[in-house]
């Protein structure tokens, strides 16, 4: 998932367009998929249907969000930012579940966000920086969410039809504000950067964690991909030139930290359960 930001900088045109052509061929690509295999995609209600088209909805606003923060600030700002969203995980699950949310995990979204202003010490909007890490942030919130209403979906449903729908949303809501998509996907290079990013990026990455969802915890599910902005920022530092400041590891270092923390308590939860009900 790290290497997928470098086509926010590699395409030069808005994040919509961008996202609209990533969804509409992804569409595509799955289902061709589905063709080939005999696959049904119908839901037992429509109802369930109107769920995960909704849920698409939101991951279009994160796919958005998160590439217009890579684009207005860097590809390591962008990543770091989005990776809170295992904190906001851990302060929304219980949630869901009816449950209050662990003190600890508001010390850890505190402390996360001090990650982020190490950042950017800046907090103005004409700082560049800033509004990376806003964006990012945004993005994290709507993916956290997006993954919890997935995790409830899943339980009754394959991931690459839960995939697939929300894709159609994604395509649906973006396309009629993708400026410039056919002058992108009319380019060679651009095309089959487009293709790429659907294709193994999306499809095959998004189907993969979707399935993940059904056996972790989506705050375990996250906190076990935060190697993701270390290798997005090395592939950045190498393919682009973007040279992140001292200051962005320490802040980055804050963050990674934070999630890796959180993993690691969940873990502790997991065998403490194990152990009180052994049946």
């Amino acid at each position: 998932m790290g290497n997928v930001t470098l086509f926010a900088k590699l395409l030069p045109f808005p994040a919509v367009t961008i996202i609209s052509g990533r969804a509409v061929f992804s569409v595509l690509i799955l289902g061709l998929f589905f063709l080939l295999r005999g696959k049904s995609v119908s839901y037992r209600s429509f109802k369930d249907f109107l769920s995960v088209f909704g849920i698409g909805i939101l991951f279009a606003l994160h796919w958005v969000t998160y590439f217009h923060s890579i684009q207005v600030s860097t590809v390591a700002v962008g990543m770091l930012s989005l990776f809170t969203y295992p904190v906001f995980s851990a302060i929304l699950e219980p949630l869901f579940g009816g449950k209050r949310p662990d003190p600890f995990a508001f010390f850890l979204a505190l402390f996360s966000f001090f990650g982020l202003f190490l950042i950017v010490p800046d907090l103005s909007w004409e700082n560049q920086m800033f509004q990376g890490v806003v964006w990012g942030v945004v993005s994290a919130v709507l993916y956290a969410i997006r993954n919890l209403l997935t995790k409830e979906m899943h339980v009754h449903y394959p991931s690459s039809q839960i995939l697939f729908t929300q894709l159609i949303a994604t395509s649906l809501v973006l396309l009629p504000f993708a400026d410039g998509l056919f002058v992108m996907i009319a380019e060679p290079k651009y095309l089959v950067f487009q293709v790429v990013l659907a294709g193994v990026f999306t499809a095959l990455a998004h189907t993969i964690w979707i399935r993940s969802l059904s056996n972790l915890s989506v705050t375990t599910a996250g906190t076990l991909s935060t190697l993701s902005p270390i290798y997005g920022s090395l592939a950045a530092w190498y393919f682009l030139g973007e040279v992140p400041p001292d200051r962005l590891w320490l802040g980055g270092g804050v963050i990674l930290f934070c999630a890796i923390l959180e993993v690691f308590r969940k873990q502790a939860e997991s065998g403490k359960r194990v152990e009180e009900n052994p049946n």
